[in-house]
């Protein structure tokens, strides 16, 4: 079955169509005209609006002040009698005194003052003792024969009594008793060292001994040589003191 195309039908879909798109362009011709012309009108009401709103003010009449006006009355010289002319008072200057802070007092009492005591001693007036105060004001009389105070004693530099010293020098040891090696060392052929912190007395012997690291095995052997050590003696200011310090010894077998 075969369907045909009609020309008729096609030329008239044309003309409807080119009459559709014509009626749209003239509606938007349209269209802008009236925004145009909206948009003018809107313009020309806020211009004349603003206009009466600025010269609406400036040609309108203004309601009148009304001042009020006391009148004052006038000033008639009176009769009675003149008062004095009277100048102004200057002010009273003060007179200071000039105080000494740094002066020495011109009288030192031998007791404290009582609530009758109110009186203070002049200058030229018999101090206790004997003699007469001082003439001028911050010095003391040359012939007081008060008791003045003792000298202070001198005072010396206190030495401590002990003193920390890492490692004690060798020449300061004067009598040294070799340690014996442990018999069970010398059999498993063990060498080693004992570190000992030990602290001399003033004379120089050993006034404390403490094993503080090592082999355990040399203490006993270390501790009872060192104990029979003596040193020179420290002396510090003319002072002995004592020495706390360690002592290291090593035990090496001979080869």
């Amino acid at each position: 079955m075969s369907v045909e195309s009609c020309p008729g039908s096609q030329q008239a879909f044309g003309s409807l169509q080119g009459c559709l798109v014509e009626g749209d362009s003239e509606q938007r011709a349209r269209e802008r005209r009236i925004r145009r012309r909206s948009l003018a009108i809107s313009i020309i009401l806020q211009t004349v609006a603003l206009v009466l709103v600025v010269l609406v003010p400036l040609f309108g009449k203004t309601e009148r002040l009304t001042t009020s006006f006391v009148p004052i009355p006038p000033y008639y010289h009176s009769s009675g009698p003149a008062h004095p002319e009277t100048r102004p008072i200057p002010p009273r200057r003060r007179h200071f005194t000039p105080v000494c802070t740094d002066c020495a007092p011109t009288y030192i009492p031998e007791r404290p003052p009582t609530p009758g005591d109110n009186q203070p001693p002049k200058i030229g007036d018999s101090v206790p003792g004997g003699g007469t105060g001082p003439q001028i004001p911050g010095a003391i009389a040359i012939n007081d024969a008060r008791p003045q105070p003792e000298r202070p004693a001198e005072m010396q530099p206190r030495v401590p009594r002990r003193i920390v010293v890492t490692h004690i020098e060798p020449a300061m040891l004067i009598h040294r008793v070799e340690p014996s090696y442990p018999p069970l060392a010398i059999q498993i052929r063990r060498e080693g060292h004992v570190e000992l912190h030990a602290i001399i007395a003033t004379d120089g012997s050993i006034q404390a001994l403490q094993a503080v690291g090592g082999d355990a095995l040399f203490y006993q052997s270390a501790l009872e040589a060192v104990r029979q050590w003596r040193y020179r003696p420290t002396i510090l200011n003319d002072q002995p003191v004592e020495i706390d310090t360690f002592i290291t010894v090593i035990y090496t077998m001979r080869r």
